[in-house]
């Protein structure tokens, strides 16, 4: 019971998440209206890892028994919206670098859908799930701690959107409920994962804080 009362909540906080996100969508067409750099001071590096940190839980979802529903649906929103912010950076930069970052992520989405189709995983996939989320745990560490770094050092916070990282933070407490109520064994990734970006997203959301107030 309690696992379904706190699923629902999670879902529901999520929710925020997504409006974060399509905040953050906003705020780069607004810039980009003022004609200045629309994706101003948003590090690829962050949104790339974002993109996997939302991945990561969305494969867990699909390959653990039974099907997370929760976890599932509210990461695959994240997902198509973090997709379009990778795309508007692309737009803007058009590197080779942005376009790679782009390219991978859209492959990784298909292949997820496609995965749905030959669950339930047998055991070995578990364990590449398991394995997945320590990857991009690694690599959202990193790119926050990148995020970061171009907000200390251009001490401008540019497009970046104070509603995205507060709802990131939201959902990420919310998880980390949601996984206390698994059994310890399958949800351990889980709590790592969105543990380590409470502890990330929360540093970045205090650097623009202080560069807010630094500029008022």
């Amino acid at each position: 019971m309690l696992y379904h009362v706190l699923g629902i909540l999670s879902a529901v906080l999520f929710i925020l998440t997504w409006l974060g996100l399509w905040a953050q969508i906003r705020r780069i067409h607004l810039h980009r209206q003022s004609n200045v750099q629309g994706t101003q001071s948003l590090s690829l590096n962050q949104f790339g890892s974002s993109f996997f940190a939302f991945y990561a839980n969305f494969m867990f979802g699909i390959a653990v028994e039974p099907f997370n529903h929760y976890l599932v649906w509210t990461r695959c929103g994240a997902l198509l919206l973090t997709l379009v912010i990778l795309w508007r950076i692309w737009q803007e930069r058009r590197t080779s670098t942005t376009f790679l970052t782009l390219l991978v992520s859209g492959l990784a989405l298909c292949g997820g859908f496609i995965s749905m189709g030959y669950r339930p995983f047998p055991a070995f996939a578990q364990i590449g799930a398991n394995g997945l989320m320590l990857v991009v745990t690694a690599i959202l560490i990193q790119g926050t701690a990148h995020q970061w770094l171009i907000l200390r050092r251009y001490g401008e916070i540019g497009a970046l959107s104070f509603g995205l990282f507060r709802s990131i933070l939201i959902k990420d407490v919310s998880t980390l409920l949601f996984g206390l109520t698994m059994p310890l064994s399958q949800s351990w990734p889980l709590l790592v994962l969105n543990g380590a970006s409470v502890i990330m997203r929360g540093s970045v959301l205090l650097q623009m804080e202080l560069l807010k107030r630094k500029k008022a």
